[in-house]
């Protein structure tokens, strides 16, 4: 679990460039927008077996199925599983860690990828980044 050389101005700098971007699946969905966080922070990329692989909502959630047997939560989970970042207690998630907060995004399944922004968590909405409270986190994982 190595985080790179100025790891939190990295961060800083993915939130900006995140913070406006529109919502489109394959590209800056949830779970692709906080795999872009992770990236920055440790140079590895979780979500690289999903970039360029559906463009749809039903792609996407077939993506995770045929990796995860599941869909947003599933797929987190086997991911931060995959990489050796450990499930940690929701209020000691720390800036760059992963969660899974509850989803605003309609049709969409009831949990979203978020990046821990300090005390709040960062995840992908229609039309920018939304910013929940700590405490709305279901699961965190730490990075």
């Amino acid at each position: 679990m190595t985080r790179l050389v100025h790891w939190e101005s990295k961060l800083a700098e993915f939130h900006k460039v995140a913070f406006g971007r529109p919502f489109v699946w394959g590209q800056t969905d949830c779970c692709l927008t906080a795999s872009d966080g992770v990236f920055a922070i440790t140079g590895i990329d979780p979500g690289a077996r999903f970039r360029g692989a559906y463009s749809d909502m039903a792609g996407g959630y077939r993506a995770m199925r045929e990796y995860s047997g599941g869909g947003v939560a599933e797929t987190i989970a086997a991911l931060m599983d995959e990489n050796g970042w450990p499930d940690v207690p929701v209020l000691t998630a720390r800036r760059g860690d992963v969660g899974l907060v509850p989803s605003g995004l309609p049709g969409a399944q009831s949990e979203a990828a978020a990046i821990c922004l300090g005390p709040r968590w960062a995840t992908q909405g229609e039309s920018g980044l939304v910013m929940l409270a700590l405490k709305q986190g279901m699961r965190a994982w730490r990075v």
